[in-house]
């Protein structure tokens, strides 16, 4: 398969044609050549002795329906047609230009182990206490491992040698067997979404965009899945089967606030899709299914909000120089502000364990006047959603503009514009400022090198290696002198960025869901984040790969089964 992403990347992806006929028209288009079929929902469905929430007629008809068309709901279209169902359908809540889930804006790295058993040792321990039951944990580790052969042989992908992760966690045992790559050998730019999407295209499966899925339609004494309904009304029939591959809900504030307080900050920032809004989670929770690692999440460290005031989509900052100081609601420092490079999806070791990262509350980047007249984003130009989908603001003047970033000559006119008690901000910046003039260490230490072995223990919550002795090689920030901070002032609201969230449906090794009693749901399979197994931590490219796993054989799976509506 030859591709040029080069072109593709600098042709803009929300300009590309290339599903052109393939998109369904917005309302109450059938796919072509399926046949309507009428069931009143006055009446029994044949042969089930009771109603359900069944329409009175389908407005699609599909073999397979798929819920999201990221790499979890591409990989379980693509598999469910290699695997012989006639018709699939896909059900994008985005708009066309703004398609592809997180999947589209991320690093676009896979997670591919070269041993399954190598693959389930490492997992188990970056798990921790937060078990998985091993026979789940088993088919992960098959489904991961067997990406390369499904990707490369099957899809006839090119899969390059990534150079992080190799594995994020040097010395746990089994991450001798951790490999990371990139389609094409290109990192982010979209680099596997797009092959998924045209080989998607290739094989003819239909799209229907801004088609927000809301409600399963199934009946109500067997919980069997028949199709699924839209939130402008249009019902889509899956003869065989319905695949949820819709995200999380890094973008639903009220969401996070149930299920996400342990993070110690109860408004994250999201970098990925905004569309990713706990669809599935609210569908799983209508049909009684059973979540699980609600509360588990991969994060960047601290964002800044890159679109609006009104929006939590963020973009991932960097300072230029370090006279610049973190403060939380109450205006006090509360870290290290450089110890980005140590920290690991959100979590930052401490004492032979990976403590979550703490971002308060109301936390703002408070920066002098040589950081300030550098732009804070730029660094990261390969994925993030303001960045890929060219929705977010650049520079620094773009921010103020947008009432995003604030600049003052005086710390006490910068206080108030940010909403601090004005002495309270310009008696931690004098406490700063001042230790650095009397020469005194810094009270979180910051200057002084840091060691980061990553080396631990997770269960046992233990170095895995004995000893204080650091070498060389576990250097990750050199000492270096602070640098007062003076103004021109400028200030930002920080908070910690989502990469995604991990929780959802409960699914078992053949991507089934799983009602109360861990029983299948009959007809519905989930993919991807939506339900991952990660409970805890996890190796980068781990979640891109899982998508592509379970997407995989939940399409196969759906595929396998007879159409429910036969006569």
């Amino acid at each position: 398969m030859k591709r040029d992403f080069n072109t593709a990347v600098h042709e803009g992806l929300s300009r590309r044609n290339f599903l052109k006929g393939s998109t369904l028209a917005a309302a109450g288009l059938a796919v072509a050549g399926m046949a309507g079929c009428s069931s009143s929902s006055e009446e029994p469905l044949a042969g089930t002795g009771i109603n359900g929430n069944l329409p009175e007629s389908w407005d699609v008809e599909a073999d397979v329906v798929v819920v999201g068309l990221g790499a979890a709901g591409l990989s379980a279209a693509i598999a469910a047609k290699m695997d012989g169902a006639e018709s699939v359908v896909a059900l994008e809540a985005a708009p066309e230009e703004d398609a592809g889930g997180t999947t589209r804006v991320s690093g676009d790295m896979l997670m591919i182990p070269d041993d399954v058993d190598g693959a389930v040792t490492y997992q188990t321990e970056l798990n921790g206490p937060y078990t998985v039951e091993p026979e789940f944990m088993q088919a992960w580790a098959e489904g991961v491992v067997g990406n390369y052969k499904w990707l490369t042989e099957d899809l006839d992908f090119v899969l390059g040698d990534a150079t992080a992760a190799r594995p994020e966690f040097p010395g746990i045992a089994g991450g001798e067997h951790i490999q990371t790559y990139y389609v094409d050998g290109i990192c982010g730019m979209s680099s596997l979404w797009i092959p998924l999407m045209e080989k998607s295209e290739e094989l003819g499966v239909e799209v229907a965009y801004e088609a927000r899925a809301i409600e399963l339609i199934y009946n109500y004494e067997t919980k069997e899945v028949y199709g699924v309904r839209t939130e402008d009304g249009r019902t889509f029939k899956g003869r065989r089967g319905v695949v949820l591959a819709c995200g999380g809900f890094s973008s639903n504030p009220d969401m996070l606030q149930d299920y996400m307080a342990s993070m110690g900050c109860p408004k994250p920032f999201a970098l990925g899709s905004p569309y990713n809004v706990g669809d599935g989670v609210r569908m799983a929770q209508q049909i009684g299914a059973q979540l699980w690692h609600m509360n588990s999440y991969a994060a960047s460290s601290y964002n800044a909000r890159a679109v609006s005031l009104d929006s939590s989509t963020s973009n991932i900052p960097y300072p230029v120089g370090i006279d610049y100081i973190l403060v939380n609601g109450e205006g006090e420092r509360f870290m290290y502000e450089e110890t980005r490079s140590v920290q690991r999806h959100g979590k930052q070791k401490d004492r032979g364990v990976w403590p979550l990262i703490p971002i308060p509350a109301g936390s703002h980047l408070i920066m002098g006047g040589q950081c300030g007249a550098n732009d804070i984003f730029g660094a990261i130009t390969y994925m993030t959603w303001p960045v890929i989908m060219e929705k977010g603001y650049s520079t620094n003047q773009e921010l103020i503009d947008a009432g995003i970033m604030f600049k003052a000559d005086t710390i006490e006119e910068l206080a108030e514009k940010l909403g601090y008690p004005a002495e309270k901000l310009a008696t931690t910046l004098k406490k700063y400022n001042d230790a650095i003039d009397a020469g005194e260490p810094d009270e979180f230490g910051r200057g002084t090198e840091v060691y980061a072995s990553n080396l631990f223990n997770a269960a046992e919550g233990t170095d895995a290696i004995a000893g204080d002795e650091h070498g060389t090689e576990s250097l990750a920030i050199e000492a270096f002198p602070l640098q007062k901070v003076e103004g021109p002032f400028y200030g930002t609201e920080i908070a910690l960025g989502l990469l995604n969230t991990q929780g959802g449906a409960k699914r078992n090794g053949q991507s089934q869901v799983l009602d109360l009693n861990d029983q299948p749901i009959p007809r519905l399979f989930s993919a991807g984040e939506f339900g991952s197994i990660y409970a805890y931590m996890y190796n980068g490219g781990g979640n891109i790969s899982e998508a592509v796993s379970t997407g995989r054989i939940a399409g196969q799976g759906a595929a396998a089964l007879e159409p429910w509506d036969v006569a």
